[in-house]
């Protein structure tokens, strides 16, 4: 995959498992490495590490790459509000780190003019999709220059330590027989257990 110039390796890691380099990627590789920093913490071989996104966005996959945070550890927890936060946990410190984003988002670099007229287009929904690229890819190249503090709010926070991820036996559905973790079904009037959506359609 053709990266553009003067990236981080780290940086490329990432756009190479999201498949593009975007402002939503950007996000998520500013908290990424900001936690690696404040933290004092490495790639997370287990659940030593917690990040809790309050979006599903593109910047998820920053998390998972530099963090080592995944659905499938059980370290990744989303909470899709829509809400560009985020929250790091070190389980060995107990230390947590929130972020959230600034409200307002200031261009600063030579393309200003450019960006500001693309910006104009995308609001009236009249850009082009050559020029929503364009309007993306400037935003990338900006977002990378700035300090994380012109970004997000950074503060340490008393966060409550995670629940490490459970782990159950695997049930057959009363309804379609398929196999599904017991702790997620729902008992009907006949005590039988249900996978969610057989319990649905029973409803």
């Amino acid at each position: 995959m053709t990266h553009p110039a003067n990236i981080s390796e780290e940086l490329k890691l990432c756009v190479d498992f999201h498949g593009h380099i975007c402002p939503g990627l950007i996000y998520g590789y500013i908290v990424a490495t900001e936690s690696i920093s404040r933290l004092s913490i490495t790639r997370a071989a287990d659940e030593e590490i917690v990040a809790v996104s309050e979006n599903d966005s593109c910047s998820v996959d920053a998390l998972q790459v530099l963090l080592g945070t995944t659905l499938g550890k059980g370290n990744l927890i989303l909470k899709d509000y829509g809400k560009n936060v985020y929250t790091v946990f070190n389980r060995k410190t107990s230390k947590a780190i929130r972020f959230s984003r600034k409200k307002e988002y200031e261009y600063t670099d030579k393309h200003l003019s450019e960006f500001n007229d693309l910006e104009k287009k995308m609001t009236q929904g009249t850009a082009t999709d050559q020029e929503k690229k364009r309007q993306k890819y400037l935003k990338t190249m900006d977002l990378l220059q700035k300090p994380a503090l012109d970004v997000f709010e950074i503060v340490e926070t008393k966060a409550e330590e995670p629940a490490y991820a459970r782990l159950a036996p695997s049930v057959a559905c009363a309804s379609c027989f398929e196999m599904t973790m017991k702790t997620k079904m729902e008992k009907g009037d006949n005590n039988d257990l249900y996978c969610r959506p057989c319990y649905d359609e029973l409803a």
